[in-house]
C-alpha cells in the first residue's frame, strides 16, 4: 500500500485533484500501478502516462514529485503540439 494509511482511492482523488481544474482521470488495474489519462483539450494534446508503480509513492513528498514530472510532460507535449502545428 502507497503513503501509510491512505488506500487507492483516497491516492487517486489526490492525484486527480491536483492537476484541477484540469480533467485527469486515474486507474489501478493491477493493484500494482497507476495510469493517468489526460483528455486532449483545446490547448494540450492528450497525453497518457502508464506504470506509475505505486510502491514509488511511500511519502507525500513522492506525490509531489509525480504531480511535477507529469505537469513537466504535459508542458512539454503542448509545446511540441505548437512548434509542430498537431
Amino acid at each position: 500500500m502507497p503513503m501509510h494509511g491512505v488506500c487507492d482511492l483516497e491516492l487517486r482523488q489526490l492525484i486527480e485533484g491536483a492537476f484541477l481544474p484540469d480533467h485527469c482521470q486515474v486507474s489501478c488495474s493491477d493493484g500494482m500501478s497507476l495510469t493517468l489519462h489526460f483528455p486532449a483539450d483545446a490547448g494540450r494534446p492528450a497525453l497518457t502516462v502508464r506504470d506509475v508503480q505505486l510502491s514509488e509513492l511511500p511519502n507525500g513528498r513522492a506525490l509531489a514529485e509525480l504531480v511535477s514530472r507529469v505537469r513537466l510532460q504535459r508542458e512539454h507535449a503542448s509545446v511540441s503540439r505548437l512548434l509542430t502545428g498537431r
